[in-house]
């Protein structure tokens, strides 16, 4: 508003002209028409395509010889002769172990490299994104010649008195080599956003923790816990549904072996995404693949809604 000093009166400040609503609709839907044209020709067509074969018996041998089964394929992938609950029990293992591993290393290394009193600390956190920078298929075949049985670690533990491990060949060793490769792949993201989080904690809050007394333990879980959990719980979330449905290092490492049993389509490291490509590329078992893909689907998408909901990670919040 302005002041009028000669007649003491106050008045308001010209204001530039609104737009018609409908002119800024259509500006917003021409930038957004990308990312929609994107979604429904790299997303929702496919994926109506894909739904569409989990209902017909489509195989590399009825190429021109496929029918409708409605939900024979379903039955046939949730079965217990197809390892189903094998699988699903080994998916949801590696899901939460890899979580709880990458995010945890992550948030452990910021911290580390957030404390005042380490010197050199651009060197390291340098030094430690590497993995993120490096290829991963390049990362992935270093880390398998690693685990091979003659490999660097079998001779290093040679040396020390232990017996050579099969760590590609046995179940146990197979799923921590997976394990350890997928930590050593994930953890720079988490620690990244991690020593971002705890930057952005104002440094008054532990200034005033230090005047009343507070310990180590007391400035940790009163302020640098609820600030990092504001920060990493939406991450966390979107790293369970990744890991879900996460088969590329499984395919390049194990590829998902040892087999569950003789002569059996699965292999004890198999999730359900490596097992779904293995129908496809190896099996050419389109249809059951397809309908794989859908439980899939609906297990993450059920999943990240019950946990966005009970978290409210991704609820709007007023100012």
């Amino acid at each position: 508003m302005a002041v009028n000093l000669a007649n003491n009166q106050v008045q308001p400040l010209p204001t530039a002209p609104s737009s018609p609503p409908g002119k800024n609709d259509r500006v917003a839907f021409f930038y957004l028409l990308p990312v929609i044209l994107s979604a429904i020709l790299l997303v929702i067509l496919p994926f109506l395509y894909s739904t569409y074969f989990a209902f017909i018996n489509y195989s590399f041998l009825r190429v021109n010889n496929y029918r409708w089964v409605g939900l024979q394929n379903f039955r046939e992938a949730l079965s217990v002769a197809n390892g189903f609950l094998p699988v699903l029990g080994w998916t949801a293992a590696w899901m939460v172990l890899s979580t709880i591993f990458n995010v945890g290393s992550g948030i452990v290394l910021a911290m580390m490299l957030n404390h005042p009193r380490l010197t050199e600390r651009n060197v390291y956190r340098t030094l430690l994104i590497i993995p993120w920078a490096l290829p991963f298929i390049l990362t992935v075949q270093v880390w398998a010649g690693i685990f091979n049985t003659q490999g660097p670690l079998n001779l290093i533990l040679g040396e020390v008195g232990i017996s050579r491990i099969r760590w590609l060949q046995d179940v146990t060793p197979a799923r921590a080599a997976l394990l350890i490769t997928n930590l050593w792949l994930s953890y720079p993201f988490f620690m990244t956003v991690s020593l971002a989080a705890l930057q952005a904690i104002p440094r008054d809050l532990y200034e005033v923790a230090d005047l009343d007394g507070a310990g180590g333990w007391a400035r940790f879980r009163y302020i640098t816990l609820p600030f990092m959990l504001a920060a990493i719980t939406p991450l966390i979330i979107t790293q369970l549904a990744f890991q879900f449905g996460n088969s590329g290092v499984i395919i390049l490492l194990t590829d998902g072996k040892p087999l569950g049993f003789q002569g059996a389509q699965y292999g004890l490291t198999d999730t359900l995404a490596s097992y779904a490509y293995k129908l496809v590329y190896s099996l050419r078992l389109y249809g059951l693949a397809a309908a794989y893909g859908i439980v899939m689907f609906v297990v993450v998408a059920t999943f990240t809604i019950i946990n966005s909901v009970v978290t409210g990670a991704f609820s709007e919040k007023e100012a």
